[in-house]
């Protein structure tokens, strides 16, 4: 995944079920930018990038929060001007994180 156009402006906030949508498209794109975004288990790096993802991802971003909660309602769509897909993008990274939880990746 590239990264999310998200400029954290939180119009699309709050979320009904608690989700702290710009947090979440914060951190992810913060990995891509340091580069701690792993892509396959083949990298060098692989372990300390994953490791770098997951934890800082439960640092800040509390776990009722986090991309596994999102419940696809749309309540969101509506309110962001970059008319980034949020459900759609949440659902991609839940998945990613549970490729690096389960070390699938």
């Amino acid at each position: 995944m590239k990264n999310i156009p998200c400029t954290a402006c939180q119009y699309c906030m709050p979320c009904p079920f608690g989700l702290d949508i710009p947090g979440i498209f914060t951190h992810y794109n913060k990995c891509i930018k340091e580069g701690n975004l792993a892509t396959s288990q083949d990298e060098s790096d692989y372990k300390k990038m994953r490791r770098a993802f997951l934890i800082g991802y439960d640092r800040s971003v509390p776990k009722l929060r986090q991309a596994d909660h999102c419940t696809n309602c749309g309540e969101c769509l509506s309110h962001c001007p970059q008319r980034i897909r949020i459900p759609e993008m949440m659902q991609k990274v839940d998945e990613y994180v549970e490729k690096l939880k389960q070390g699938t990746l």
